[in-house]
């Protein structure tokens, strides 16, 4: 088998195992996927072998079972990675599974970045409720209260805005039932922004511009990209260059900020292909996909220009009227699905727009969230 041709096996079998495998089949890869027992893996059903992995499973024979793949890459941070460091000695696992193992965990990833000299949230770790009614003495309020492990889109996550919300039941429950939270200060941003990057085995680095992303209720519902106005922006790039050196980092990382008055202040980073990147499917020259599976196969790096802008919005528990925005020019708005049943707040597809004016990107992005939503989303 070629470098140009590789087999690729992917933990998880959700839309960014989907698209990227889209993008690797194109390029001679062929695709396998790691599916926990009971994951739906719908998603990805025609594009390569679905192997179950069941508890107590060993490394060599999931390696056999998914038929010795070249390289093992993720979609998601929740996995073993004491099983991909088994992994890594019967094949190419990438990205590693220490930037992995410091990403599932926010404890870790934040004081791994402040130990870098990155800034982040001033944070504590609950131990008891105790410790939980002193918070608002020394972080104020609002204080945000997460999950160290597990919580995403706004899941297993609590905005804390007085007294009364440190008595929520759900919340006083995990703590009696030693889920390991982490409550985070407040910070004043302007904006959300994020940046990608891929990185290959050579260490060579393609960046992509940063982005200006909206959330609603913890969930990314619209990006922009390249972000207007990006006055932080070499800060942001040269933070995500260090952190790709760092880690020796290969594939796709994904590094979630704040903008503030005083500087870049970190959120999260997302060792794998992003939300908030799927706007480079038709918004770049080469797509954070297409750049994850040169990064992890060895091959160059592609160009990360823009022509245009360029932004998406998320299809966020119903698939809204399909025809509606399908009968725009296909030149400048693209429909994906990803074959997912509706459920409130799932990620269900995205629309991505391309655009020659910021503000031309903006009302057609408007456009979309008013076709989607009605009037439930405010406009960019």
């Amino acid at each position: 088998m070629t470098q140009s041709s590789q087999h690729i096996a992917i933990f998880g079998c959700g839309q960014l195992a989907q698209m990227t495998a889209k993008a690797g089949i194109p390029l001679g890869h062929r695709f396998s996927f790691i599916a926990e027992e009971g994951e739906d893996s719908r998603c990805v059903d025609d594009l390569g072998a679905v192997v179950t992995f069941c508890k107590g499973m060993l490394a060599q024979a999931l390696f056999d079972l998914l038929g010795k793949p070249n390289v093992i890459t993720v979609e998601k941070e929740m996995v073993d990675t004491a099983l991909l460091d088994e992994l890594n000695q019967l094949t190419r696992v990438a990205p590693a599974g220490n930037a992995i193992y410091i990403s599932q965990n926010r404890i870790r990833e934040k004081t791994f970045l402040q130990n870098l000299g990155i800034p982040t949230a001033n944070f504590e770790i609950i131990d008891s409720i105790e410790h939980l009614q002193t918070l608002p003495d020394r972080l104020g309020y609002p204080i945000y209260i997460k999950a160290a492990e597990s919580g995403y889109d706004g899941y297993h996550q609590w905005r804390i805005k007085s007294n009364e919300d440190l008595s929520q039941p759900e919340l006083i429950a995990a703590i009696e039932n030693k889920v390991q939270l982490i409550a985070e200060k407040h910070v004043n941003y302007s904006r959300e922004v994020s940046v990608i990057a891929a990185r290959n085995a050579s260490g060579d680095v393609a960046l992509y511009p940063m982005m200006e992303n909206r959330h609603e209720e913890g969930v990314l519902i619209a990006t922009i990209a390249p972000a207007p106005k990006p006055k932080l922006a070499e800060f942001a790039l040269g933070m995500i260059k260090t952190l790709l050196i760092e880690l020796n980092y290969v594939g796709i990382l994904t590094v979630e900020c704040f903008e503030t008055e005083q500087g870049i202040v970190v959120n999260e980073l997302a060792p794998r292909v992003h939300n908030s990147g799927h706007w480079t499917i038709e918004g770049a020259v080469t797509s954070q996909f297409e750049n994850h599976c040169r990064a992890i196969t060895g091959m160059p790096l592609g160009s990360t220009d823009v022509n245009k802008f360029s932004g998406l919005v998320n299809m966020l528990g119903h698939h809204g009227d399909q025809e509606q925005l399908r009968a725009v020019n296909s030149s400048t708005r693209f429909y994906h699905a990803y074959g997912k049943a509706e459920r409130p707040r799932r990620k269900l597809g995205h629309v991505t727009v391309c655009a020659e004016t910021i503000s031309d990107l903006k009302q057609s992005l408007n456009d979309v969230m008013k076709t989607l939503y009605k009037d439930r989303y405010k406009p960019l």
